[in-house]
């Protein structure tokens, strides 16, 4: 019985020993940080423009496809259609050895166009709207295809005259 109790702990111990002891998920996430602005011009070019910091964290550190790859692992969309407006790749990261991985990420978007109800043209300049709200969602995916949450930034006017 004694020699049973002994083997039990033995096996106790040797699973609690092998289990992984990682806290850090392998799934990514991110925080916004902040905007640089909160106003743009419409435009179908780079006539405006708004900085947003990302700051992420990946458990596993598999993030970045790395420079011979053209995949993108940062993805952007306009919550007024809920379509991928822009799509960036996360620069080079030394090997991080399945070590976390943390930083802050800073992307230059565009301005785009205001959008108008009764079929009125995007990027048009109606006199009864002067102005549109734009925000727009954030997330990042690993090379497992791990997503992270989703991030929205505050609302942005974009003036349309």
């Amino acid at each position: 019985m004694k020699l049973k109790f002994i083997f039990c702990i033995w096996v106790l111990l040797l699973l609690i020993v092998c289990t992984d002891q990682s806290s850090s998920p392998e799934k990514p996430s991110i925080e916004l940080v902040g905007t640089s602005k909160t106003q743009m011009k419409q435009g179908m070019n780079f006539e405006d423009s708004i900085f947003i910091t990302l700051s992420f964290k990946d458990g596993d550190g598999d993030l970045g496809w790395g420079s011979n790859d053209n995949r993108t692992d940062i993805f952007v969309k306009d919550k007024r259609t809920g379509l991928i407006t822009d799509e960036f790749k996360i620069p080079d990261i030394p090997n991080s050895n399945g070590q976390e991985i943390s930083g802050n990420l800073l992307l230059r978007l565009y301005t785009t166009c205001c959008l108008f109800p009764n079929n009125i043209p995007p990027c048009s300049t109606p006199t009864q709207f002067q102005e549109d709200t734009i925000r727009y969602i954030f997330y990042i995916k690993d090379r497992k295809g791990n997503e992270s949450n989703k991030v929205e930034t505050g609302d942005i006017i974009l003036y349309c005259k």
